[in-house]
């Protein structure tokens, strides 16, 4: 397949003269054409070249959803740069420690995380610029007096092959890496998830996840622009007018979480709205149960799109095709133009119907691992992105996530997949959320626990519990251990953070540092 575009900038200035005045950005009551995209990211690149930024700098934004974040993002990656999206969700530490990692030259930043830049300690010794959009703070440059006049440096030559973008992972495997995107990957993802999803200019995508992920900047960011739609733009997700924007706006498309279709089927709204513009919404980031995806679709009459991705891959790798069979439970099937399969511990592809490592191999996959030269090649050991992410393939070669390779049980010899033990824990009448996770143990090696939230106004008896767990499941399946917790703790994307669940349980005594499990079991 070939791109339409040279690099991502090549896309903005051919959207531009295509689009022209229409409307690309509705965010409030500010509205945003194609052209006044294109002009004002250039400024932004003429901004950071006239600094001294210069082709394959690191320049970070930690900055909310708003036109500016796009405006900054694509001016970094047209000056050359490579933009890096800092979570804002991050502290001190964690942001420091990610601009040492990236040797940063420069930084642009929304006024309110304006406390955290100002304790920013030596580790950020390569940072030359700290820029701030909507501060009037005399230590940092002024992000609107640099971009109201066009700089006379012409634009640098980029290729598909140049790296656009450093996104670092969540950590949950030690020290946050940076992935480095080209921008080949992000306009092969762009394409892909509008080819499987249908989005034609005519699609109004609803953009509430946080762009500095992938995935509220790829699916809900980048792919509409490829594909010449409008982006109803959203700080955050809002689930008391979240119906009314629907309505509003027309909206044919939105990409959520499970946290997300969960807090809607709770949250009342006006069924007098019309919500008929609505195609359907994707579901990523984490497994959603079975059970919601059903009940939001017959509550609320439309299909929602179970997909698969990480951040090495871009954004997407898997999904169940718009137009074409859905299996609901599945990731579905493949982008176009990528390969994925299953390997066994050797590499090997294993047989239909077997549990093994997805593997992913196209245009899609990440460069490598910033300064990480034993990391990338561990994780693209021959020619394929070796994911950790467990799953079989149907007869219909759509794929059914098992679990996370790291995060598998093995108790007795047997293998457990803490997904498939929640899936069916989810279905207790009394039980919001679970987390199932592995408890080292003398005789077994490892014990289950299940650690529940319960529905507001319930309770969960233990013994109660694990007696309903033996009647539907395998008995050594059966969770040794059960702790009712008030909460889980979840990444911004409502991805449940085992590592640091099982961090909490050790500082409540629950689970030694050693990890073997002080209280008797219930």
């Amino acid at each position: 397949m070939k791109l339409p575009f040279k690099n991502i900038g090549h896309m903005l200035e051919k959207q531009a003269g295509s689009f022209q005045d229409k409307t690309i950005i509705r965010f409030d009551d500010w509205d945003i054409s194609y052209i006044e995209l294109e002009d004002r990211s250039s400024r932004v690149a003429s901004m950071l070249i006239d600094l001294g930024v210069q082709k394959g700098d690191r320049v970070c934004l930690m900055m909310d959803n708003s036109p500016e974040f796009l405006f900054t993002y694509f001016g970094i990656i047209r000056a050359g740069a490579i933009a890096g999206p800092i979570n804002c969700w991050w502290q001190d530490r964690e942001i420091s420690y990610l601009l040492n990692d990236s040797a940063a030259v420069a930084l642009v930043f929304d006024a309110a995380y304006r406390d955290r830049i100002d304790k920013l300690g030596p580790e950020a010794s390569e940072l030359k610029h700290i820029i701030e959009r909507d501060g009037a703070d005399d230590r940092y440059i002024s992000y609107q007096s640099l971009i109201e006049k066009r700089g006379s440096e012409p634009l640098p030559e980029i290729s598909l092959d140049d790296v656009s973008t450093i996104v670092y992972t969540s950590g949950t495997t030690g020290n946050p890496k940076g992935v480095l995107l080209t921008h080949g990957n992000i306009l092969t993802n762009s394409w892909q998830a509008g080819k499987l999803a249908s989005i034609s200019k005519n699609d109004v995508v609803l953009c509430f996840l946080p762009l500095f992920h992938v995935n509220g900047l790829v699916i809900t960011g980048i792919a509409p622009i490829f594909a010449g739609a409008q982006i109803i733009l959203r700080k955050n997700f809002s689930a008391t007018d979240f119906w009314e924007c629907v309505s509003k706006y027309g909206v044919t498309i939105f990409s959520g979480v499970p946290t997300i279709y969960q807090i809607l089927l709770a949250t009342p709204f006006d069924e007098k709205l019309d919500l008929s513009s609505l195609r359907y919404g994707v579901c990523g980031a984490a497994p959603m149960p079975v059970d919601t995806i059903q009940k939001f679709e017959n509550q609320f009459n439309m299909t929602i799109i179970e997909g698969y991705g990480l951040t090495e891959g871009t954004a997407g790798a898997t999904a169940n095709p718009i137009d074409g069979v859905r299996k609901i439970g599945s990731i579905g099937v493949p982008f176009a133009e990528s390969s994925v399969k299953l390997f066994d511990d050797d590499d090997n592809e294993v047989p239909q119907g077997e549990v093994g490592e997805i593997v992913i191999q196209g245009g899609n996959v990440m460069k490598g691992y910033f300064n990480q030269p034993e990391e990338t090649a561990k994780t693209l050991r021959g020619g394929w992105l070796h994911t950790g992410d467990m799953a079989y393939q149907d007869k219909d070669g759509y794929f059914f996530i098992v679990d996370r390779k790291k995060e598998m049980i093995i108790r007795g010899g047997e293998n457990i997949y803490p997904k498939e033990v929640e899936e069916i824990i989810f279905s207790h009448p009394a039980v919001q959320e679970v987390a199932v996770v592995g408890i080292p143990d003398d005789m077994y090696g490892e014990e289950v626990m299940a650690c529940l939230v319960p529905v507001p106004g319930t309770t969960i008896n233990s013994e109660e519990f694990r007696a309903w767990c033996r009647e539907n499941m395998a008995s050594y399946k059966v969770p040794k251990y059960v702790d009712v917790r008030e909460a889980l703790p979840k990444n911004i994307l409502g991805k449940i953070l085992k590592k640091e669940l099982k961090t909490e349980l050790a500082k409540e005594g629950k689970v030694n540092t050693a990890g073997s499990k002080r209280e008797q079991p219930a």
